[in-house]
């Protein structure tokens, strides 16, 4: 009876090669997807104005951080220093006016959150763009567009949930068929039987 010996699925070095990618991605972007995950938590948890005062500064600290590569000297890192620092104070303004007691009489919970996200929303775009970073202006590109999609969706939780489960079920449905075909490649044999018999 002839042993037939199984290929690997993938070498130990592919592996670690996909994973160490993915994590370089995470790493570099890690800012970038805070950014985003901050912003759309306090929409979706209607978080009190109290967060968007608190997130502001943080999104000003990763703009500059962010933006110092882009400027060679003292007199434009300090630039954009004061640029960054004007236009989220003009930001933090604006917010403060939203909560005035004679704004927050007129406006519901929804409405303030979603108000709170565009204003986040804008100075975003505007201070990725003032510190040069491409992937800033992404971020409050997205925030824009989420404005919308989640009123809309705040509108009918139903569908809210319907979404959810479809976007479940489709991420589960790709795991198991990338699990699925790369488990049809570790039953390949290396070397085949004689065709002769024997």
């Amino acid at each position: 009876m002839e042993t037939v010996a199984l290929a690997p699925a993938q070498p130990p070095e592919e592996v670690r090669a996909q994973r160490s990618a993915l994590m370089r991605w995470l790493l570099h972007d890690i800012f970038y997807i805070a950014m985003l995950a901050l912003a759309l938590a306090g929409v979706a948890l209607r978080l009190p104005v109290i967060y968007w005062v608190i997130l502001i500064p943080v999104f000003g600290a990763i703009t500059v951080g962010e933006g110092w590569r882009h400027f060679t000297n003292r007199t434009e890192r300090l630039g954009l220093v004061y640029r960054v620092a004007l236009n989220w104070c003009a930001l933090l303004l604006a917010i403060y006016l939203l909560s005035n007691d004679g704004v927050t009489g007129v406006m519901n919970v929804n409405a303030t959150s979603l108000a709170m996200m565009t204003l986040l929303a804008l100075g975003t775009f505007v201070a990725g763009v003032q510190a040069r970073v491409w992937q800033i202006c992404v971020v409050g590109s997205v925030l824009f567009l989420a404005v919308p999609g989640l009123g809309w969706l705040d509108q009918s939780p139903l569908l809210f949930t319907a979404a959810f489960a479809v976007i479940l079920g489709l991420g589960g449905l790709a795991w198991w068929v990338s699990d699925s075909s790369g488990g049809a490649t570790t039953k390949q044999p290396i070397s085949q039987p004689p065709a002769g018999g024997g």
